[in-house]
């Protein structure tokens, strides 16, 4: 039995039927696979579900399988840069009765004992957002020019007398930030309200130890990132006044960290406060050998990714419910993470346990999303159950990893 079908089984959870080989022919036809040691990697053993069923999810998983690389990693950082392009009032409501709704929001780490691998998948993935990125300033440099000369006319007119509002200066458009101060980036979400924002640190760590992920780091951080991954308002309090300056901040971060860095940091315990560590999903990325051609994802790929990325960032705002047959799934599958919530003992597994119920309905959000992005339509209010379902069985894959991060 493959690792992951070993994890899942422990846990009591049926998963026949979704768990693919590479060749995209079900498990039973599979050709036999020897019975991984007890040391070897877990990614090295699983193959993932069956997340993208279109022409840029074969894309990324045959260049995966080119490099060795996990699958799970380059679908990771996709859903973490599409997320954050996708309008920030987007909202999956998954309880009518108690108006439970997810966000589009989506925190993912890629470990590894070298940087290289990990650079390489990011590079893959936020280069076409670059790309759109020098596009908007270039947009807006043009915008400023052609301000600047409306303003010097409308100075003009009004010594002459003449009737008429200023012109309204430009707002620049940052669609992603390598910032990890929650000052500089909520001054960023304040001038795009409607827009989310990617956080690509340099490095994650970084961002782990500033955002308060750390448990020796700053409550008053840890607090301020622990509602911006809610998705809760951004508000200025001046007296007894209250104002909102963003009602709807969506962050999504994505970035590279060691994997001791890592370990070291999920081995200090922290009695309580707001723990973000748990909203992080990992996947583990080996040491690969790799020639300088193989490391250049083929234009295709750079030039499908932008085109979906464009039509994300155009995408209108949407509150997206569940069809019958995904609320009856999802009441069936809270159920059963509950129970294994329950029998848990490992507190820090308790603690991911407990957020791959949110992680997966907002995969979800971002997978009917970009369906949608990939054959150029506009998404459907509803989100189909197998869609839902895709979105649970990757929130079990990237658990899976967390598992093997924290007991080993």
């Amino acid at each position: 039995m493959l690792g992951l079908e070993r994890s899942l089984s422990r846990h009591g959870i049926e998963i026949s039927g979704w768990l693919l080989h590479p060749s995209g022919r079900p498990e039973e036809d599979a050709p036999d696979v020897d019975e991984p040691d007890a040391g070897d990697r877990l990614q090295d053993h699983i193959s993932p579900p069956l997340l993208l069923p279109n022409a840029l999810g074969a894309a990324l998983q045959r260049f995966a399988e080119e490099l060795g690389d996990p699958s799970e990693a380059y679908y990771l950082a996709l859903l973490c840069v599409a997320a954050s392009l996708i309008p920030s009032k987007t909202r999956l409501l998954v309880n009518p009765r108690t108006d439970y709704s997810e966000p589009p929001i989506l925190w993912g780490g890629l470990m590894g004992d070298a940087s290289d691998g990990q650079s390489r998948i990011l590079g893959t993935l936020i280069n076409p957002l670059r790309d759109l990125q020098t596009e908007l300033y270039v947009r807006y440099q043009q915008q400023l020019e052609d301000y600047e000369m409306a303003l010097r006319e409308h100075e003009k007119e009004k010594g002459g007398w003449a009737i008429g509002d200023p012109p309204d200066r430009p707002i620049p458009v940052e669609l992603y930030t390598s910032e990890c101060e929650a000052e500089a980036v909520s001054q960023i979400l304040v001038r795009q309200p409607d827009r989310g924002l990617l956080i690509d640190p340099d490095e994650l760590d970084t961002f782990l130890r500033i955002s308060g992920a750390d448990p020796r780091g700053r409550w008053n951080d840890r607090t301020r990132w622990w509602r911006l991954y809610q998705g809760e308002a951004l508000r200025k309090r001046s007296g007894t006044t209250v104002c909102t300056l963003a009602p709807h901040p969506s962050i999504s971060v994505i970035g590279r960290i060691r994997y001791y860095a890592l370990r070291e940091l999920w081995s200090r315990r922290k009695e309580e406060g707001n723990d973000i560590r748990p909203f992080f999903a990992w996947v583990r990325v080996p040491l690969r050998s790799y020639t300088a051609t193989q490391e250049i994802p083929p234009q295709g790929l750079r030039r499908l990714l932008e085109t979906i990325y464009r039509r994300l960032q155009a995408s209108p705002p949407m509150r997206h419910v569940l069809d019958e047959k995904g609320h009856q799934l999802w009441s069936n599958w809270i159920e059963d993470i509950h129970t294994l919530i329950r029998d848990e003992h490992d507190h820090k597994i308790r603690l991911t346990l407990n957020e791959t119920l949110g992680r997966a309905v907002r995969i979800a959000l971002v997978l009917h999303r970009l369906d949608a992005a990939c054959i150029g339509v506009i998404p459907s209010v509803f989100v189909p159950a197998s869609t839902l379902e895709r979105g649970m069985d990757f929130a079990m894959s990237l658990l899976c990893h967390a598992e093997n991060l924290l007991s080993s």
